[in-house]
């Protein structure tokens, strides 16, 4: 089992990660869904960096949406998180979920080749987990959310050993008579 010192750097580095991000002018989306398991699990928060679509690679996981994304459950073009399989020779992109045994383009996922007016931006760091808190009923997430800051907070605050932090004490050369 890691340390309680462990634990709360990793919170508190998940933490700096979300604030980072967002100085960074990135954005975030939750991941719906199991279709990039086990890449991103449904519960999970992506920062999504904008980029220029001739930066985009194979391999990289961008977020797509209308025109080039089917239509959700509402009616709505629903934004897609799906792995770039193929690049053909105009710059538009085939995707697929990693979980998925077809591509987005095969099933009516997306409408046709992913364009670059369709790419909102590419996936740069995942934080598993971090939005199950926020689908928690309303109030406790709150509360869960301000447990952990406490924690973080009072973990440093007592120096991470459980004993409050102390000035280290003045050292005073001894006067020297003459």
């Amino acid at each position: 089992m890691p340390s309680a010192k462990a634990v709360a750097f990793l919170v508190a580095f998940v933490i700096f990660l979300i604030v980072f991000a967002f100085a960074l002018v990135t954005y975030t989306r939750r991941v719906d869904g199991t279709s990039m398991l086990p890449t991103l699990e449904e519960g999970d928060l992506v920062v999504i960096e904008g980029v220029n679509a001739s930066s985009i690679h194979v391999g990289d996981i961008i977020v797509y949406g209308a025109p080039c994304s089917g239509v959700s459950d509402n009616g709505a073009p629903a934004p897609v998180i799906h792995r770039v399989v193929a690049v053909d020779r105009n710059g538009f992109f085939t995707t697929k979920g990693d979980n998925n045994g077809y591509t987005d383009q095969g099933v009516g996922i997306a409408r046709g080749p992913i364009t670059p007016d369709c790419i909102e931006g590419r996936v740069v760091f995942v934080v598993p987990y971090i939005e199950r808190i926020a689908s928690l009923p309303d109030g406790l997430n709150y509360i869960i959310a301000a447990v952990i800051i406490l924690i973080v907070v009072g973990y440093e605050f007592l120096g991470g050993d459980g004993e409050p932090e102390q000035a280290e004490p003045e050292l005073v050369a001894p006067a020297v008579s003459g």
